[in-house]
């Protein structure tokens, strides 16, 4: 590609998990079947030409929302880097060319990502400050964690790519979709960070003095997350608990399997169910037809799709297709924090 500008971009950034390439750009080459990979940057982030514009895919992804693709953001110009700090000049140059794409009205960020194996003399960081710092001096509003629009920079080995875009049109608000929670020291486990980003990617609603059921709950990740937001929670397994949570007043610890718990205690109802249980996808989605009676009306569920490395798409889709019997599925995503796994966010029907 030239460096130069265009009004639309007609070329973009794909970012995928590693496990779930060939899917991903399955889910791109769907809306846009003449779209084309150039070449891998870096692990998962590809450089896709398309025969379509930026703007129609990304409208076509408002509809129906890919479940792979992690992020996805325009280039409306590439630029040949040195890799020495003339570079910083370069891509503010370039960058205030295309400013004009930008909305006064609107916030923005700037998200810089360094893909590739050479080093550079400069930072992330300095490249966002550089380009942000005179973007606010032309009278817009930084906002780093919530912005309405994104000055994309992803730099690789050679090149930069720069675009600009309106961040619901990115999938994620955050570079590259890595959404990025800091360890807190009472966290039990990994596995935490996943349903705290569920919640915050599918705009969870959560009562204020709800009732939850963790489905396979130990050691209590998820558990503790639902106990921050101040649900009263009835974890089931056979399993031990981590002890912070044994004594816990909001905690009832149920140590058998889910489908004994089901059967046991059918008057129990509550808002919210989740299930982040190692089980086989058809097990999982077979247990979850039999706990929505267990739902309250309007009730939710978030649940992990457990995959395997072949027939990934078609293991989603058949799942998916199951849960619908029983709930209008609101979300399906492999999140950045999913390993192997896809989540689902549904409502009981």
């Amino acid at each position: 590609m030239k460096s130069e500008i265009v009004t639309d971009a007609f070329a973009l950034i794909i970012t995928v998990k590693h496990e779930s390439l060939q899917v991903g750009l399955n889910e791109l080459f769907a809306v846009d079947k003449n779209g084309h990979l150039e070449k891998w940057l870096g692990e998962g982030v590809g450089l896709v030409t398309l025969d379509q514009s930026f703007k129609s895919v990304a409208e076509q992804f408002s509809v129906k929302k890919p479940i792979f693709i992690q992020h996805i953001c325009p280039v409306h110009l590439s630029i040949k880097l040195s890799n020495d700090r003339d570079d910083l000049e370069t891509i503010l140059k370039h960058i205030q060319e295309i400013s004009y794409l930008l909305d006064k009205d609107k916030s923005f960020s700037v998200q810089t990502r360094f893909e590739g194996s050479k080093g550079k003399s400069y930072k992330r960081f300095e490249v966002n400050e550089t380009v942000s710092n005179a973007i606010e001096a032309m009278g817009f509003k930084l906002n780093i964690t919530k912005p309405e629009q994104v000055i994309s920079i992803v730099l690789s080995d050679e090149n930069g790519y720069l675009g600009i875009s309106l961040a619901k049109q990115n999938l994620s608000n955050w570079a590259g979709g890595k959404y990025r929670l800091a360890k807190q020291e009472d966290q039990i486990s990994r596995a935490e960070f996943k349903l705290v980003e569920a919640i915050d990617v599918f705009n969870v609603p959560i009562p204020k003095k709800g009732m939850a059921i963790d489905l396979g709950a130990a050691p209590g990740g998820w558990t503790r997350v639902l106990l921050n937001h101040n649900l009263k929670v009835y974890a089931v397994d056979p399993a031990e608990l981590d002890k912070s949570l044994k004594r816990h007043p909001r905690v009832v610890h149920f140590k058998e399997t889910a489908q004994v718990f089901v059967k046991r205690h059918s008057d129990l109802k509550f808002d919210l169910i989740v299930n982040d249980m190692r089980m086989d996808v058809k097990e999982s989605v077979s247990l979850m037809g039999i706990v929505q009676s267990s739902l309250k009306n309007g009730g939710f569920a978030i649940m992990t799709l457990k995959l395997q490395k072949k027939h990934i798409q078609k293991t989603v889709n058949q799942a998916i297709a199951q849960l619908e019997r029983w709930y209008q599925i609101l979300g399906a995503r492999q999140l950045f924090y999913n390993r192997s796994e896809v989540t689902v966010f549904m409502k009981k029907k």
